[in-house]
């Protein structure tokens, strides 16, 4: 009786496995035997379509013929087991990533009598992650990333921001952000909740003062960015910045030249346009997308002056996607408001998206107050999701647009 129990057992986790993955049966040479329901709907084949062929039919004509190939089915003639990611080719060519293992099944003698391989599909996991990673990419490309702990220990840094700070990586990682600060500053309280706040997964983004290995000043545009595990904990701090010092350095030779001068209220006016002008440049970041990062005072000339110069750009550019930063802009009147709410709308007009990231409860009150339909508004929280959107809406435009096309050439057909 507990012989028949146990072969009861195991006929009950067979069928399991055989609901959970998809199974295919292969002779040692890697001739087709048999496969489930769930292995032919994933590659597109009928069971009488298959049998009786070779597993080659699955791979790519150039790994069919290459002794990498003859070697894995000879390892696996051999009872030595495989397990891996692999790129396989379902009826049509169409591309499917499988989490895979073969397993030799072995009689009493030793001898491998056929092998077995269970799968599970993780195509759209793959193209998934090569999309995440073609983003971070794009942004590791177009500015200045350095990674912490949460308690501000360096865990690396790209050579956009090494070549900024002087350093190589082998010089900061393990070291801590206090290298980067003044003295003063790193021994002070505001420092200390700094990094407590970051620590509790508080995001913060501003400009900043850092110093160089050298000692040098240097002025950042940055967010900290507290990256978060499957449970909703802090596990590290993700930095995004770019160099404005050049912009600061301007800035504060204007202002020397405005004391120096003394002149009238009109100077001053003029020259504060002029510092707003510096400090806010509209900078292609990717193909199609334009980045406007806004700091300071905003008032309605300042605004009236971004929105001649952003509608320029995007003409001159072509570009589908406009990123209007307003992280570094503490409050603004309703005027102000109400002339950002009419640069998104200028900007849709001639065929590009304004997502205006970065906005502060005062600002955010202020739009409502205005009674403007915020649902035509597209706003993120931080500037790294508008950059995600914005990257998403570029590469769903050019599909689109392929897909038109393609749609064009069979209607002419």
């Amino acid at each position: 009786m507990q012989y028949k129990g146990d072969l009861n057992e195991a006929k009950a986790l067979i069928s399991a496995i055989d609901r959970s993955n998809a199974i295919i049966e292969f002779t040692v040479d890697g001739e087709i035997i048999d496969a489930n329901d769930m292995f032919l709907q994933c590659m597109g084949y009928t069971i009488d379509e298959i049998r009786g062929k070779h597993h080659r039919i699955f791979v790519e004509p150039g790994f069919a013929v290459s002794p990498e190939y003859v070697e894995f089915w000879a390892k696996l003639k051999g009872g030595q087991y495989s397990a891996a990611e692999y790129m396989r080719l379902a009826k049509g060519g169409r591309e499917v990533w499988l989490q895979a293992t073969y397993n030799p099944v072995l009689g009493a003698d030793g001898k491998t009598l056929k092998v077995i391989k269970l799968a599970t599909d993780i195509t759209d996991q793959k193209l998934t992650s090569a999309n995440d990673s073609g983003k971070i990419a794009a942004i590791e490309k177009s500015m200045a990333v350095i990674e912490f702990t949460t308690n501000g220990t360096i865990l690396r840094a790209n050579d956009i921001f090494l070549e900024s700070m002087g350093y190589d990586s082998h010089e900061i990682e393990g070291k801590h952000h206090r290298i980067f600060v003044s003295k003063e500053y790193a021994d002070s309280q505001e420092y200390t909740q700094f990094w407590t706040a970051l620590a509790q997964g508080k995001f913060n983004s501003g400009r900043f003062e850092r110093f160089t290995k050298t000692g040098e000043s240097i002025w950042l545009q940055a967010t900290y960015s507290p990256i978060f595990d499957p449970k909703g904990r802090p596990v590290k701090v993700v930095k995004f910045a770019y160099d404005i010092t050049a912009n600061v350095r301007q800035g504060e030779e204007l202002e020397r030249a405005l004391l120096e001068a003394q002149e009238a209220e009109k100077v001053r006016n003029e020259l504060d346009r002029a510092v707003a002008e510096m400090s806010t440049p509209v900078t292609p970041i990717w193909e199609g997308i334009l980045l406007l990062p806004l700091v300071g005072v905003l008032d309605s000339m300042r605004t009236s002056d971004i929105m001649n110069k952003s509608l320029s750009m995007i003409s001159d550019m072509r570009a589908k996607v406009f990123v209007l930063d307003i992280s570094g802009v503490a409050t603004v009147d309703t005027a102000v408001a109400n002339q950002l709410i009419k640069i998104t709308k200028a900007t849709r007009l001639m065929g590009c998206e304004a997502i205006i990231s970065g906005l502060s409860p005062a600002i955010a009150r202020t739009i409502v107050e205005l009674g403007v339909n915020v649902e035509s508004i597209r706003t993120t929280a931080t500037l790294r999701d508008a950059f995600e959107t914005a990257l998403t809406m570029v590469g769903e435009s050019l599909v689109g647009k392929k897909n038109l096309q393609s749609d064009e050439h069979k209607g002419k057909s």
